[in-house]
């Protein structure tokens, strides 16, 4: 297993050996809690940015918003929804891969 991987798995609570599987629940339980804070966090902060004008949108997005009109640039929406879309994918890549590591050793232990 790689080491990557094993480090994935020691955060999420999750020690295997050649026949034996052990997962610690509060271990796994307190690693998604600290990620769903942290994905809260950092969208409230960046929701907070935007309304106080700190992060551009039209730069980024493409979408310009005021009291009386949204402007939206149909290219920097495309790119950023591209680039948003490839991000999801490679994170999905990644699950992709613990669960198939997961599905290999629980094989090679029966």
């Amino acid at each position: 297993m790689a080491e990557q991987d094993k480090d994935i798995f020691s955060n999420l609570g999750i020690e295997m050996s050649n026949d034996k599987i052990n997962i610690d629940i509060n271990q796994t339980k307190d690693f998604f809690n600290t990620l769903q804070q942290t994905l809260e966090t950092t969208a409230q902060n960046i929701q907070k940015d935007i309304s106080e004008g700190k992060v551009d949108m039209g730069d980024s997005v493409g979408i310009k918003i005021d009291d009386e009109h949204i402007d939206i640039d149909l290219k920097k929406t495309k790119r950023f929804i591209q680039d948003l879309g490839r991000k999801i994918e490679h994170f999905l890549g990644e699950i992709d891969k613990v669960v198939d590591n997961i599905d290999n050793n629980n094989l090679n232990t029966k």
